[in-house]
């Protein structure tokens, strides 16, 4: 196991009894905890790489998996333990782990504003860097207090989850260039790539809250509609964003032949687009192509669609400070 030197985890203890009130935290607090931890553990990582991992604490990103986490994660006091906190901060090291390897595929020259590890450093030590960060998620996942985790196996729960990311991944590569990818499937690939991750923040969440166990599966479909929803937005803005707005390139999935919902309908619309892309298309022309043919409209409907059913789904939630936090971040995800 890594050695996390950092005093959140020295804290940590073998006993089996309710976390202490005195140890919890309000939202905000513990928001700004995951911050810090985030960055004290990329700043002080082993001296090998430790100026590729303080580059990337130069800019954060929207942290909204974290956030749905520890919003989850508040219990009927309103509070939340230390042990969320934790696995706030494993959720967003793995998805700075993924951000890092598709930036290598993708060939992206920035991120959050910020040269890419792979531009600035070299690809062979970025790739190590995500493997660093992979493994630390892990090790912080399984390193949740007993007290808290007994109950939960939030260490169990979590790397079956990561586990699930990487085969979306793979499963996407596999698709890349092919056109005659159908929506079922496309819906497919986002439920383990992007929808994963959220749901495995929903799931950590729930069991490390006081909420009764015939809730999980609320949590759990809430999870996966709203990882649906930012993979459909995402999908949508890297036709009709600036790089400039998105603090990243824009136009990659038409570069690297990654086919997203909006060129299925499109494809599905116009029955001249396909023979035109084999032909050869500039991305420009791509994208004014996918546009006339609504492909943007229709994916936009399919996020109203999946934002409804989880507003339905929020609505339910006992807690109101619970509901306003995790509805503002379905807002968040939904904004094309």
């Amino acid at each position: 196991m890594i050695n996390i030197n950092n005093a959140l985890l020295t804290s940590i203890n073998e006993r089996n009894e309710p976390v202490p009130a005195t140890d919890k935290l309000e939202y905000d607090q513990a928001v700004h905890r995951v911050e810090q931890e985030v960055r004290k553990l990329l700043q002080n990582a082993p001296p090998l790489i430790r100026p590729q991992t303080s580059h990337l604490a130069q800019a954060s990103g929207k942290g909204i998996r974290a956030r749905a986490l520890l919003a989850c994660a508040m219990g009927s006091d309103g509070l939340v333990t230390p042990g969320a906190v934790q696995a706030a901060a494993a959720v967003e090291l793995l998805h700075l782990a993924t951000l890092i390897h598709d930036d290598i595929i993708d060939e992206a020259d920035t991120r959050r504003g910020i040269a890419t590890l792979h531009v600035k450093y070299g690809q062979k030590i970025a790739v190590l860097c995500g493997d660093y960060l992979f493994c630390l998620a892990f090790d912080l996942a399984c390193s949740i207090s007993p007290r808290e985790a007994d109950r939960n196996k939030v260490s169990v729960v979590l790397p079956s989850y990561f586990t699930e990311i990487c085969l979306g991944e793979i499963r996407e590569f596999g698709n890349t260039g092919n056109l005659d990818l159908n929506e079922g499937e496309y819906f497919r690939i986002i439920s383990e790539k992007t929808a994963a991750l959220f749901a495995a923040s929903f799931h950590a969440g729930f069991l490390l809250s006081d909420e009764p166990a015939e809730v999980k599966d609320i949590y759990l479909t809430i999870g996966k509609e709203m990882g649906t929803i930012f993979q459909l937005t995402d999908d949508c803005l890297d036709f009709v964003s600036s790089k400039k707005k998105a603090r990243k390139p824009v136009l990659t999935d038409c570069r690297r032949g990654v086919v997203t919902l909006p060129l299925i309908y499109a494809l599905q619309v116009d029955q001249t687009l396909r023979d035109k892309i084999e032909k050869g298309l500039t991305e420009q022309e791509l994208k004014a192509a996918v546009l006339a043919a609504g492909g943007i409209e229709y994916t936009r409907e399919k996020i109203e669609e999946h934002r409804e059913k989880a507003d339905q789904l929020i609505a339910v939630l006992r807690s109101a400070e619970k509901r306003d936090h995790l509805a503002g971040l379905l807002k968040q995800a939904a904004a094309v």
